[in-house]
């Protein structure tokens, strides 16, 4: 920065060297304090530590993973301490946020709670008034309008309401003047009447939570007529209908009595949370003051507290607060010393750096530049309300001279060609408003043209928006109405997570976009695409540098653009944190390291021996198991070397002569020194260079090195207590950042998040995966939601109730947060935008384009301009950056003719390249005719022989090494032609055999994993056939046969499994008790009570030859595996084989179900027999839809079996 403002003084000078004053400054910028507010507050810290209590001079400023750690680890001894303790306090508060798994949401909670707390000035202090507002036991009666709370949902329901009467009243226009339609929009017309009531009725919580509750809308007149208007109208009514009943059952929950009694209910729950935190905070203070560490967080309110005594805050006639701050005189130093403050990038200040600045201020000498539209940190608590309340109350100079705070406007934009900025001005004049971005986007704001440098050329300037349609004709027509449905519906209150449906897109969709993006590149770069050099002045051909990929988040996406580039020969650079930990090159040295601090490990060990280190081919790793398959593999190389050949045998011993060095020069080198050792004897080091992206992998090494040598002069020393800490670092913060080796200068492509962007420019930006649906995960899923001005919303949860649900402070909270998340993706769109110089191009996928295209017109048709632009609760609706631009271009198509073009991309367009790169693969046939030129005839016969060898035991390429009972019996069906359609098959669908095999039946391109339900919103869960059979074993499984039931027993058991979190509501819901008491009534049920033992899921493995399966005469083995639902030695001391089916099957057709089921009894029944050594009497199928078992007998083969 010092040398950028010398730079500018020096143009100055040159234009005008007799200027005294510009010469003085030269003199004077060496002396001036440039530097970052961090910079600054630690020398405020480190010059006035002596103000501190407790805090050396020497302090050393600790990394974050080292800090996240300590607080993962201060956490579970607190934890600890209290369970030992039986705190009743601490017991309720588990009881309250945790789940019957453990307890990490009450440590997740604490933790987002104590991080954002601390970007408060004084965070204890807002903590505890915030709770404190919940304490309203004497205000249980006031009217819940008059809150904060209050008044944010009566204006979001205010808003609501106008959206649904005008929908309403659009949908019958024209409709009024036909005859046969007369019922039809009388019936809409009082639903306007109501709506229209309730709005007018708003200023009173109570009232209008009465008329809320009361309005029904009237049955839809049943005559018929044959219009499509009606069709539609009814359709516009069903959806108005559904959102309005949809926000009134989240705001109008309760009357103003209730709706506070549930805010006081909580008081006492928060009040323990917070004494919960406050200890976190006391032993987290201490033991950073026993290590001599702080973080940045730390030395902001270590510089507050020495220049800020305290904080006074007055109450204007208006009642608005006002905070004074009262200086130390450690303040009033420094307000003596600078003359000038001038702030960058003000529009990213917390409110903690903004006490500290206005501390040492004199409080008409601060100079802050900023852009709020460019404000895009809020997740790390930046406060754009500082800057706006600035903006709005500071006046332009030629306003009022006179005026304490002046506000300089600079209107021109000197980086970018007049299209993109054009193009970005289009956008955000009708989508950016006080509403929603926090700021009128008027004229005002434009981005006006500054960059006069630029010389014309005739090439295409526009921006394109290339949409990859990826729609298949085989999509339902329930998919078609997706987009209908996602509008008309309240999509704010829409409980389906962005998040979750990112993780759904299918990842060739990915890859096609991706393979787009790679090919227009290779197309401008072979096309020699012109950019302006404005240093030289000449234009050029474009280059790699030139270009930039924007990601919203590059998480899992960065490397699929990655290599889709590399595939091409282009270089290229992804600057993504997430995978350092997960490269390679970091996993191999960090599993030696496992292994030289403890060899019995084998996944480690198998890792290394795999390794270029290790250098053991896969053959070699079989010989050596295959020593001994039950000891460790460290104990199987030393018994191998017995048994195996010579070569081998010297290999091992190598490998495990070098393993005894290095742990015996662990024990005396430092770790930095050891690991250093490794590289260079291994010779690591200089393998990963060879590889692709050598010098990152390299570069990764040395990190790893560094951050030992930093560990052992920090922290806790020994090779043990470094493994750990990597570990945890893996599980709490997630990675570290990876090598940055890419200079300015370096030509390459750059992928990086719009984020580290920001500051950057490129004359050609792709900013893609702009169909990426915004991420609402936190607001829905965190039970305790925080916000600055309107403190804390919590959930109402009742642990000896069972009862939980939103509180109206949780609710307003959302609504708020929600909005400032739309404002902050609006002025991320902005960044990613104006990163541009000369070109813009944007791509985004679509699962239906002309059905998006035709539903944004729709709702355009709807809603009317408000203010002059595109009203905010219809922008609010759209939750891509891809919908919000085309919802811009659809309602400003004529003024978008010289800006951009729009086109729809077919994927096979895309996908040709690699068709055409796989016609010029050479086969067998071509090289032989290469050598016949090239090539004597003996060369020529001993190469073909190469070629052309085929492999003996072809038959067994194609044979698994490992199934499941399930794909045997299916296999076994088709050989035998039998077809099985007809029954409802529960495991067509279902996970073979419990053991996590897919069906072979699926085409493979097409398989889609379901979510693990963890991450399942229970709302967007459909419960399947065989997701309802895998819940009826489970009950099954769950009764006790010394108990007797009848419905309520059996209705408490499954009440129980949904209580204890073992399966959610939905599927309770699923679970058909009389089938479960059914079979308590059955002849099973009576022998089993009778039973001497009984055992069930019982898994086995079975190795089987493969020729017994495939009738082909193979000599492999197939390891089978598969449960046992049930078996149980009878009163008679016979074994009994019971398997639980829930398939539909008609009555008197159970030969169908013993058909399709036998061989999978067979292989059950064998190896039960041969594991337990005694015969198996009776095999039985319990049919769970006919309420009876039914018995079979067949002949079984002989396997070899284990069972666990």
């Amino acid at each position: 920065m010092r040398e950028r403002v010398l730079d500018a003084i020096y143009k100055k000078l040159d234009e005008d060297p007799e200027n005294e004053n510009l010469q003085r400054q030269i003199t004077l910028l060496n002396m001036a304090s440039i530097c970052t507010i961090d910079s600054f507050c630690l020398d405020v810290v480190k010059n006035n530590f002596y103000e501190l209590e407790n805090v050396s001079p020497n302090f050393r400023i600790a990394d974050t993973p080292e800090i996240e750690l300590l607080k993962q680890e201060i956490l579970d001894e607190l934890f600890e301490n209290k369970y030992l303790s039986e705190d009743k306090d601490f017991t309720k508060l588990i009881n309250t946020y945790t789940s019957y798994r453990d307890d990490t949401p009450l440590k997740d909670l604490i933790l987002s709670i104590y991080s954002y707390i601390s970007s408060s000035p004084y965070p204890l202090k807002w903590l505890n008034e915030k709770i404190e507002m919940f304490n309203i036991k004497d205000e249980l009666d006031k009217d819940f309008s008059q809150t904060s709370w209050g008044k944010v949902l009566l204006e979001e329901m205010d808003e609501e309401l106008t959206d649904d009467i005008a929908i309403l009243t659009d949908s019958i226009d024209g409709a009024e003047y036909d005859k046969d339609l007369e019922q039809f929009t009388q019936a809409i017309e009082s639903d306007i009447k109501q709506l229209t009531t309730l709005k007018e009725n708003l200023n009173n919580w109570d009232k209008s939570y009465e008329i809320a509750q009361n309005i029904k809308f009237l049955p839809w007149p049943r005559k018929k007529v044959e219009s499509e208007i009606k069709d539609e109208i009814k359709k516009i009514r069903d959806n108005v209908k559904k959102k309005f009943y949809k926000i009134r059952d989240k705001i109008f929950v309760s009357d103003s009595r209730q709706s506070n009694q549930d805010i006081f209910d909580m008081y006492d729950i928060l009040k323990k949370l917070e004494k919960l935190i406050i200890e976190f905070d006391d032993i987290f203070s201490k033991r950073k003051r026993d290590k001599n560490i702080v973080d940045f967080t730390d030395i902001e309110h270590f510089a507050l507290n020495i220049l800020v005594k305290d904080v006074e805050t007055t109450t204007d006639e208006n009642g608005e607060k006002h905070e004074k701050i009262i200086k130390t005189e450690v303040a009033k130093k420094y307000t003596e010393k600078f003359e000038e403050i001038a702030i960058d990038e003000y529009q990213d200040s917390n409110l903690v750096q903004e006490f500290i600045l206005s501390s040492i201020s004199r409080g008409n000498n601060m100079f802050m530049v900023g852009d709020v539209k460019q404000s895009i940190y809020r997740f790390r608590q930046a406060m754009p309300k500082l800057f706006l309340d600035k903006y709005s109350n500071y006046k332009p100079v030629e306003a009022d001279p006179n005026c304490l705070g002046r506000k300089i406007q600079l209107f021109k934009n000197f980086r970018s060609r007049d299209n993109v900025l054009d193009f970005t001005n289009l956008i955000f004049k009708d989508i950016m408003s006080e509403k929603l971005g926090e700021v009128d986007y008027n004229e005002d704001e434009y981005l006006n043209f500054g960059a006069e440098d630029y010389k014309k050329i005739e090439q295409n300037l526009k921006t394109e928006i290339d949409i990859i349609d990826v729609k298949t004709e085989e999509e339902s027509e329930e998919d078609s109405q997706e987009y209908s449905n996602k509008y008309y519906e309240d999509s704010d209150y829409d409980d389906n997570d962005g998040e979750n449906e990112e993780e759904l897109e299918h990842l060739e969709n990915i890859e096609i976009e991706a393979k787009y993006v790679a090919n227009k590149i290779k197309k401008l770069i072979d096309s020699k695409y012109q950019v302006y050099d404005r240093k030289k002045e000449i234009f050029r051909d474009i280059t790699y540098k030139d270009i930039a990929i924007l990601l919203r988040s590059t998480k899992d996406k960065a490397s699929i653009y990655e290599q889709e580039l590399i595939k091409l020969d282009m270089p290229v650079f992804a600057d993504s944190n997430q995978e350092y930990l997960d490269s390679i090159e970091i996993q191999t040295i960090m599993s030696l390291l496992k292994i030289i601090d403890n060899p019995m490990q084998d996944i480690p060990l198998v890792t290394v021996l795999r390794s270029n280190i290790g250098k053991f081919t896969d053959n070699e790793l079989v010989e050596i198991r295959l020593s001994d398959k039950y000891d460790n593999f460290y104990n199987c190389m030393q018994k191998a070397k017995v048994d195996v050949n010579a070569q081998l045998k010297e290999k091992i011993e190598k490998f495990l002569n070098q393993i005894d060095t290095w742990r015996k020069e662990q024990e005396y080198l430092a770790l930095d020194e050891l690991i250093w050792k490794i590289y260079s004897d291994t010779g690591y080091y200089n393998y990963v260079g060879l590889m692709p992206n050598g010098n990152l992998r390299q570069a990764n090494l040395k990190i790893l090195f560094e951050r030992a040598k930093k560990y052992e002069t920090a922290s806790f020393k020994g090779l043990y207590n470094f493994i750990n800490f990597i570990e945890k670092l893996k599980i709490n913060s997630g990675d570290l950042s990876s090598a940055k080796i890419i200079g300015e200068n370096d030509d390459v492509i750059r992928i990086m998040s719009i984020h580290k962007s920001k500051g950057l420019e490129f004359p050609i930006v792709f900013l893609v995966n702009t169909n990426k649906q915004f991420n609402e995960q936190d607001i829905r899923k965190n039970p305790v939601l925080l916000h600055q001005d309107l403190g804390i919303g919590a959930k109402y949860i009742n642990y000896n109730a069972q009862v939980q649900y939103d509180t109206l402070t949780r609710e307003a909270i959302k609504n708020v947060i929600r909005n400032e998340n739309i404002s902050e993706e609006m002025r991320i769109l902005y960044v990613a935008l104006t990163r541009a110089k000369e070109k813009l191009i944007i791509t985004g996928i679509s699962k239906d384009y002309s059905k998006q295209l035709e539903d944004i017109e729709q709702q355009k048709n709807i809603y009317a301009r408000k203010d002059g632009k595109i009203n905010p609760i219809l922008v609010k609706k759209y939750k891509s950056y891809l919908d919000w631009i085309l919802l811009v271009y659809l309602y400003e198509q004529s003024n978008t003719e010289d800006l951009l073009e729009l086109n729809r991309i077919e994927p096979s367009s895309v996908l040709e390249n690699k068709k055409q790169e796989n016609e010029h693969e050479n086969t067998s046939q071509n090289v032989i005719e290469m050598l016949n030129e090239n090539s004597n005839k003996k060369d020529i016969k001993s190469i073909k022989e190469q070629i052309e060898y085929e492999y003996p035991d072809k038959l067994a390429i194609d044979i698994p090494t490992k199934s499941s009972v399930t794909k045997i019996k299916q296999m076994k069906q088709k050989q035998l032609g039998v077809d099985f359609e007809s029954l409802d098959n529960e495991e067509s669908t279902e996970i073979n055999d419990k053991t996590g095999e897919n069906n072979d039946n699926t085409d493979k391109a097409n398989v889609t994993f379901e979510k693990p339900k963890f991450l399942q919103d229970e709302k967007e869960t459909k419960i399947t056939s065989a997701q309802k059979g895998t819940l009826t074993h489970l009950c099954l499984q769950k009764l006790n046969p010394k108990e007797d039931y009848d419905l309520e027993k059996i209705k408490s058991l499954i009440q129980n499994l949904e209580m204890n979190k073992i399966i959610t509501e939905k599927e309770k819901q699923a679970i058909n008790p009389n089938k479960i008491l059914q079979f308590t009534k059955s002849e099973i049920w009576k022998q089993l009570r009778k039973a001497k033992e009984y055992y069930q899921e019982k898994p086995f493995y079975i190795n089987v030859p493969a020729s017994r399966i495939y009738d082909e005469d193979i000599k492999e083995n197939i390891l089978v595996q598969g449960i046992i639902d049930l078996y149980f030695v009878n009163e008679n001391g016979q074994i009994v084989l019971v398997d639980y089916k829930t398939d539909y099957v008609e009555s008197g057709k159970e030969f169908e179900l013993v058909e399709k089921y036998k061989s999978q009894l067979n292989l059950y029944k064998q190896a039960l027999e041969s594991a337990l050594g005694t015969k198996v009497e009776k095999v039985y199928i319990y049919s769970v839809y006919l309420g009876k078992e039914i018995e079979i007998w067949h002949n079984c083969w002989n396997y070899n079996i284990f069972l666990l």
